[in-house]
């Protein structure tokens, strides 16, 4: 391994288990964040790992976490308000960087901003938003070849409540994904003003998403040039999608997801314990003439589960070196093959039969 791992954020919900994933796999990353109490019980719980003081309001602190060739993971959000100081960081030292984020406009940031500028690898949207998305719609499109020129991905969560199974932080990251500009592609990665729902068939029910932006519009069409549109969907809310739907994009609904998404967040932190979540992902690949050509299943366990283990995974990886540059996404960093090998490690996998 040539760089060291830093976890930033890593006394966090998602931060802990992606360190104690790393550490499980005999990894030593260095644990960062701004409660050094917490950072030090963590340590000495993982085998007396590093520390180090980083808080994202202070930038000059998370660039000291990394330099070149490091691999800096960070899971501080909301990433539209935290993710601007270490991503910055990872491209001022020419660390390879991965995150979390689900916001749509942060990672079209990291894509059509600081890709271009980036010596190293830049890995956003690392987790269960969107790294299996990504998978199945490659390998969708890898089965049919050029007779594709549209893709579709659903994302969906089942098992549990949505209270309790969902993080506070996740939670608190709602208003950057349901409330701001929404995009698309269709020959190119358009401003959606307004979100669509689709049904999608999955193990004998039907299940009904919201469009959203994602990583796959940036990914999916790079690996594959002769795609004319990608839309990906997510089916978390039931019952609830026609409403979430309908919600206009700007302040106001922001406004309106941050005051619950907040009072959510308390109340699933009062709650003893956590739902027990699944996952399960689909994406669809069509023709010219709007046929359905192929279908990739996928699923597993715990969405935060997959992403602690995925990002431990990527974060291995991206230590040993890395050949591609910019802002990748998770096919094109490590290949079809790899990918789905530690997606199913990581816990989600094809659905065959």
């Amino acid at each position: 391994m040539e760089g060291r791992i830093v976890v930033f954020g890593a006394t966090g919900y998602t931060g802990m288990r992606t360190a104690r994933a790393l550490a499980d796999q005999g990894v030593r990353p260095v644990l960062a964040g701004r409660d050094a109490e917490a950072l030090a019980a963590l340590a000495d719980e993982l085998g007396g790992l590093e520390t180090a003081y980083a808080d994202a309001t202070e930038p000059r602190t998370v660039r000291a976490l990394v330099e070149r060739d490091d691999v800096l993971v960070t899971t501080v959000g909301p990433f539209l308000r935290y993710g601007q100081a270490a991503l910055e960081a990872a491209v001022d030292a020419g660390a390879h960087y991965l995150d979390t984020a689900g916001e749509s406009l942060f990672v079209r940031e990291v894509f059509e901003g600081y890709g271009v500028k980036a010596s190293s690898a830049l890995l956003p949207s690392f987790g269960y938003d969107y790294v299996p998305g990504n998978l199945a719609g490659a390998l969708a499109l890898d089965r049919v070849g050029e007779d594709a020129v549209r893709v579709d991905v659903g994302y969906f969560v089942g098992g549990g409540s949505l209270v309790r199974g969902l993080s506070a932080g996740t939670l608190d990251s709602a208003p950057g994904l349901l409330a701001t500009r929404m995009y698309t592609y269709q020959d190119g990665v358009v401003d959606e003003r307004r979100s669509r729902v689709r049904n999608f068939e999955m193990a004998g029910r039907s299940r009904m998403g919201v469009s959203i932006g994602a990583s796959e519009h940036f990914t999916l069409p790079s690996s594959h040039p002769g795609l004319r549109e990608v839309n990906v969907y997510l089916g978390w809310f039931g019952a609830a999608t026609h409403v979430a739907a309908r919600l206009p994009r700007g302040r106001a609904t922001a406004a309106v997801i941050r005051v619950c998404g907040g009072g959510l967040a308390r109340l699933a932190r009062r709650r003893a314990g956590k739902g027990t979540l699944t996952s399960r992902i689909v994406a669809a690949a069509y023709d010219a003439d709007g046929s359905l050509l192929t279908e990739v299943h996928m699923s597993g366990g715990d969405p935060y589960d997959f992403t602690a283990g995925i990002l431990a995974w990527g974060a291995r990886q991206a230590a040993c070196g890395m050949t591609e540059t910019g802002a990748l996404g998770p096919v094109a960093a490590f290949g079809l093959s790899e990918l789905e090998a530690g997606c199913a490690m990581a816990g989600i996998a094809r659905v065959t039969g």
